[in-house]
């Protein structure tokens, strides 16, 4: 009474439930990387011109003794909370360049492949050094591996971010702005960063039928991303009139699951070598 600003929850089994799933995952992370049960999967990026696949991003998935498969939502959020992230995405880093030394090996088709990683991963690592190691233990090609980072952990002032990004881009990678349009700071970013493709967020393409408002923002922001230098890629592509009007519109890359499903990294392999896709290169 009177004191309008507390707020109070009452403690139930749910909470309780999801406490104890955070400190299962901070407690069996390093066991979890060191028993395989971190997976690489790979989601196909196509060529939008022909169709052809030209490309990967690498997902991790964590298939659990315990729980089964965790969402990545919980594992994630919950690895950045406890500034433990950093563990997940260098070990999908060496995954990822040990399935490329994988394909050299064995006379495959190298695709190159995108890999995700978390502002915590500027700010608290010597993140071009980390990934500049692997790529020369396994003797990788610069060429195949692109650094993402997502839209929302980007700010005007973060001089540090800055300064990797400049390195990254000396150092020879490219630079991917992902999910473009799910925050609220991307024009703003736009003019303070440099990057070489701009992902734009499945977001957009929600409801696209009938959506004409839908249609001509995101034929803007494709054309925008043009005249700054930045290529694109739509996710979330699902039907093909979707399809059809990104390819119409100028999008040079896309990726969703009218192309194919986060697939596990020897299922795509299989794939691979069966002369399933046919490849844009």
């Amino acid at each position: 009474k009177k004191h309008y600003n507390n707020d109070y929850c009452e403690y139930n089994n749910s909470m309780a439930n999801n406490f104890q799933k955070k400190q299962y995952i901070i407690n069996n992370i390093d066991s979890a990387i060191k028993k395989g049960n971190i997976k690489v999967y790979y989601q196909p990026v196509v060529n939008t011109v022909n169709g052809k696949l030209c490309g990967l991003e690498a997902l991790a998935r964590w298939d659990d003794e315990e729980y089964g498969f965790l969402s990545p939502a919980d594992f994630i959020q919950t690895l950045e909370e406890y500034h433990q992230i950093s563990k997940l995405d260098l070990h999908i880093v060496e995954r990822v360049c040990m399935n490329l030394a994988y394909t050299k090996e064995h006379g495959l088709k190298q695709l190159p492949v995108s890999l995700n990683f978390s502002r915590l991963d500027f700010s608290t690592q010597n993140l071009v050094e980390d990934v500049d190691y692997y790529l020369k233990k396994y003797d990788i090609d610069k060429n195949l591996v692109h650094i993402e980072v997502t839209e929302s952990t980007l700010s005007e002032s973060d001089e540090r971010l800055k300064e990797t990004f400049n390195k990254f881009r000396k150092n020879g990678y490219d630079l991917w702005l992902d999910d473009f349009g799910a925050g609220y700071s991307g024009l703003n970013v736009l003019k303070e960063y440099d990057f070489d493709m701009m992902k734009i967020d499945m977001k957009f393409l929600r409801d696209f039928n009938g959506n004409e408002k839908a249609r001509k923002i995101l034929k803007n922001v494709i054309t925008m991303a043009k005249e700054i230098g930045m290529c694109t890629l739509t996710e979330g592509v699902e039907t093909e009139e979707a399809y059809q009007f990104l390819k119409e519109n100028g999008c040079e890359k896309i990726q969703g699951y009218l192309f194919g499903r986060p697939m596990p990294d020897n299922e795509f392999y299989e794939k691979l070598k069966s002369g399933l896709y046919e490849l844009d290169l």
